[in-house]
């Protein structure tokens, strides 16, 4: 009888798992359209508010994206300048969100120049089981109710 709560339990924590979604992974695409001294590189990254490690003009550095900025957007990217230093830029076309890397000097390379766009090729996010309270409610019940009559059967053996 006992077998049969615990199956039961199991059966009804397993029946209520809802579906919930992991995080999207993109591989982000950087391409030329005028003149570029380098085209930007990077690892996957993962929406929402992806932090975007960038390999451009012998510097690497980080972009942390907005929260509102989705991989099925259209982006652009490009290089700004002040007095003596360069900086990386990524726009957000749909809601103009611009997002800034460091800042760098000069230096001895030169300033670098270019711009194009950003694409995120996405895997789509994969099911990933999750219990819900109402099943790991039913789940805690049918268990504490399997030891208590447990527990109960080891008390009356030791008198």
């Amino acid at each position: 009888m006992r077998k049969s709560f615990l199956i039961l339990g199991l059966f009804l924590a397993v029946s209520f798992t809802p579906r919930a979604h992991a995080d999207t992974f993109a591989d982000a695409s950087f391409t030329c359209d005028s003149s570029c001294i380098a085209v930007p590189t990077d690892p996957p990254v993962s929406f929402p508010s992806p932090n975007i490690p960038i390999n451009f003009f012998n510097q690497s550095f980080n972009i942390i994206l907005n929260s509102f900025d989705q991989s099925s957007d259209n982006y652009t990217w490009g290089i700004g300048s002040n007095n003596n230093s360069w900086y990386f830029i990524i726009n957000d076309l749909n809601n103009g969100f611009s997002d800034f890397g460091p800042s760098f000097l000069f230096g001895n390379f030169g300033i670098p120049y270019g711009n194009g766009h950003v694409y995120f090729d996405c895997n789509p996010p994969t099911a990933t089981p999750e219990p819900g309270s109402v099943g790991l409610l039913l789940l805690g019940l049918v268990v504490a109710l399997a030891f208590r009559k447990q527990l109960r059967a080891s008390r009356l053996q030791a008198f």
